[in-house]
C-alpha cells in the first residue's frame, strides 16, 4: 500500500509539470475587442457602456474606443450621446415602458449594432415584512402580491439585498474591521407556481435556496398571485453593536434577451461549474461582445436591524411584531411553507439565531 501511494503521489507530481509545460498563458498578448454593454431601464436615463476589452485584473474601468459615432433609436426618434464618462455614454432620453430601441456604434470601419425593448414595470402591491420568532430560528417573511397582466409574456427577477454595516471583531488577528458591503442574501421560496421547473431557470441550491430567482409568468399568467420569501436572520457573535442589517427586495420584469444572460452567469457561477465546462455568455450584440437588453425594477425597503432590534421600519413596508397582528398576516403564508421550513430546520445543524 505505501509502494502504491508514493507512485500515486509521484504521477500526481509529473502531471502537474507536464500540464505546466503545454499551458501557455500569456493574457497581455490577447487581442482586445470591442465590447457593448447597456440596460435600458423603465424610468432611467438611458446610457450605454462601449470600451476595449482588457485584462480582468486591470481595475481601470477605462479603456475607450477612438472614432466613435454613436446613435440611438428610440420608437424611430435618433438620439446622439449628450456626455461621456469613462467610456460611458449617457442620451437625453428617459427610458419608458414598451419603448422599442435601437443603437448603432460605428467604431473606425467597425460596426456594432443590437436592439431591445423595455419591459413593463412588475406591479407589486400590498407588501409586508416581519419577523417570526415562533421557531428554533428568526424568520423575516416577506409577503406580497404580484399581479401579472394577461397576454403579456413577463420574466421576472426576485432578489433579497442586505446591507452589513458596523464594525466587526477578527479573534484570530485579534483587531477590528469596519464594513459596509452589500450583496444579493440568500433565500427561500417554496411557491411553486414560481419555482417550478416549468417556469423558473433558476435551480435551487439544496432544494429550497436561492441568491436568485428567475422565473417567467407561465403558471400565473394573468392573476393576482399571492407569493412569500423568506429569509432566516442570523447573526455573527463577533460584530460590535451597533451593527446594521439592512434587506430589500428588489423586483425585475427584464427581456427574453436579458434573462438568458443571467441565467449564463447563473450558471457560470454555480459549484457545478467547477466541476464542468461552464457555458458560454449569451450575447445580442452584433459586431462586438456584450449584452443590450432592457429590465424594469421595483425596489422596496425591508427591514434594518441594530443590535438584535428592528429599528427605522420604512412607510412602504408594514412590520407586523404584535402577535395579535402577526397571527393575522401569518393567514397570509401558505402553511406548506413554514411546515416545510420547519421540517427542514429539525433535520439541519446551524447556529442558533
Amino acid at each position: 500500500m505505501k509502494t502504491f501511494r508514493l507512485f500515486l503521489a509521484a504521477l500526481m507530481v509529473l502531471s502537474l509539470s507536464a500540464c505546466e509545460k503545454v499551458i501557455k498563458v500569456d493574457p497581455l498578448d490577447a487581442p482586445s475587442q470591442l465590447v457593448l454593454n447597456g440596460i435600458p431601464s423603465a424610468e432611467k436615463q438611458c446610457f450605454v457602456y462601449f470600451a476595449n476589452s482588457h485584462f480582468f485584473l486591470d481595475t481601470s474601468n477605462n479603456h475607450p474606443v477612438d472614432d466613435v459615432d454613436m446613435l440611438l433609436d428610440v420608437n424611430g426618434t435618433q438620439y446622439r450621446p449628450t456626455s461621456v464618462d469613462r467610456c460611458r455614454y449617457y442620451f437625453d432620453y428617459v427610458a419608458q415602458a414598451d419603448d422599442s430601441l435601437s443603437i448603432r456604434v460605428q467604431a473606425g470601419d467597425r460596426l456594432v449594432t443590437s436592439s431591445t425593448y423595455v419591459p413593463r414595470m412588475p406591479q407589486i402591491s400590498n407588501p409586508i415584512a416581519y419577523i417570526d420568532s415562533d421557531s428554533t430560528f428568526n424568520l423575516m417573511v416577506v409577503n406580497f402580491t404580484l399581479t401579472d397582466p394577461a397576454n403579456y409574456p413577463n420574466y421576472y427577477r426576485f432578489l433579497i439585498t442586505q446591507r452589513d454595516s458596523g464594525s466587526i471583531y477578527i479573534p484570530y488577528f485579534d483587531y477590528s474591521d469596519t464594513i459596509d458591503t452589500t450583496y444579493n442574501s440568500i433565500f427561500f421560496c417554496l411557491d411553486t407556481a414560481l419555482t417550478s421547473p416549468y417556469a423558473a431557470a433558476t435551480e435551487a441550491l439544496g432544494g429550497y435556496l436561492y441568491t436568485q430567482l428567475l422565473t417567467t409568468d407561465a403558471n400565473i399568467d394573468g392573476t393576482a398571485h399571492n407569493a412569500s420569501i423568506l429569509v432566516i436572520l442570523l447573526r455573527d457573535t463577533n460584530e460590535i453593536q451597533p451593527y446594521i442589517h439592512q434587506y430589500g427586495l428588489s423586483v425585475e420584469c427584464v427581456t427574453p434577451d436579458r434573462y438568458r444572460y443571467l441565467q449564463n452567469i447563473d450558471a457560470i457561477s454555480s459549484m457545478m461549474s467547477l466541476i464542468a465546462e461552464p457555458p458560454e455568455v449569451y450575447s445580442n450584440v452584433n459586431g462586438a461582445l456584450g449584452i443590450f437588453a432592457g429590465n424594469a425594477k421595483q425596489t422596496f425597503p425591508l427591514l434594518t436591524i441594530s443590535d438584535g432590534q428592528v429599528v427605522g421600519t420604512p412607510d412602504s413596508i408594514t412590520l407586523v411584531n404584535d402577535p395579535t397582528l402577526l397571527s393575522r398576516y401569518r393567514s397570509k403564508i401558505p402553511p406548506k411553507v413554514l411546515d416545510r421550513i420547519k421540517e427542514r430546520r429539525s433535520r439541519t445543524s446551524m447556529p442558533h439565531k
